[in-house]
């Protein structure tokens, strides 16, 4: 009965957008929006964010049994902006239970859009995921999104709305898993915002201070990422400041330069990775995690 209801709805929703468009003599676009939380609704599974827009819940998310974690396990700890946060090109999917979204204290079976960040398309974490099982480097890849779009880093920095939300991220997942390494994607609303590179310095360090006083002390890396609009090159503020903090010392590592790697051609709309600079940022992140030192 309810599958009835909805297949009637639906099209009714849809004989209604189509004649709209022809009274109107316009152009009308598919409702997606309303169809989407129409579908939400009558499935019972809401599409629910938090205060940050960070999906709590999605449509079609498999919850699984949280995998105890051993030597063999990668659990990965995503921030940043959009690129972090479900606004990418292409979808993917875990095809079993070896690649998992962790959020809230929860497990599922990993697929775009993921727990935690508040986009609602694609990701590059999930293929990420499985490219480190299929290369042997990880037998469970277990992935903690906490990740908004348009982001600048003083939110992130102590004191910033998004570094007391990280936190508490963060002490969510230690209470069942210890954080193997945190992936930073952030830098493109900084280039826009003209930040200067004290700053943006100041405030990146900020972040990863107040990651390692929640006693985090795993390789950190910050992917080059400050495409962000007119008047760009590859050598500019946010990209110096990045690359200044790396200290391996320090567990602080270049993370990929997608400044350079991902070209316009693998961007869908100039920004955003499209299907083919996912691959591409994803085997970035396998040769860096390959030059890790291994205990």
């Amino acid at each position: 009965m309810r599958l009835v209801l909805l297949v009637l709805l639906v099209i009714v929703l849809c004989i209604s957008a189509l004649g709209a468009g022809l009274y109107a003599g316009t152009k009308q676009t598919w409702p997606v929006t309303e169809l989407k939380r129409l579908v939400a609704k009558l499935t019972n599974q809401a599409i629910q964010k938090d205060q940050f827009g960070r999906l709590l819940s999605y449509p079609g998310k498999t919850e699984i049994a949280c995998p105890p974690q051993n030597e063999t396990t990668a659990v990965l700890l995503v921030i940043g902006q959009s690129n972090a946060a479900n606004y990418q090109g292409q979808r993917h999917q875990s095809g079993d239970d070896r690649v998992i979204n962790f959020a809230a204290g929860h497990c599922y079976r990993a697929a775009s859009p993921l727990l935690g960040a508040d986009g609602e398309l694609g990701e590059t974490w999930t293929l990420l995921g499985t490219k480190f099982i299929q290369s042997g480097l990880y037998r469970t890849v277990i992935l903690i999104p906490a990740a908004v779009g348009g982001s600048s880093i003083h939110r992130w920095a102590d004191g910033g709305d998004l570094n007391a939300m990280m936190v508490a991220v963060i002490r969510a997942a230690k209470m069942r898993y210890t954080i193997t390494g945190v992936l930073l994607d952030q830098g493109a609303k900084d280039f826009a915002l003209h930040t200067p590179e004290d700053q943006y310095r100041s405030d990146l360090k900020s972040l990863i201070d107040t990651i390692r006083a929640q006693r985090v002390h795993v390789p950190f890396f910050i992917t080059r990422c400050s495409i962000g609009g007119k008047g760009w090159s590859e050598d500019n503020p946010i990209a110096r400041a990045q690359a200044s903090l790396a200290n391996s010392q320090q567990a602080i590592f270049d993370g990929p330069n997608t400044d350079h790697d991902v070209t316009p051609f693998d961007r869908y709309d100039g920004y955003h990775f499209a299907a083919s600079g996912q691959e591409k940022y994803t085997d970035d992140w396998i040769r860096l995690f390959r030059a890790l030192p291994r205990s």
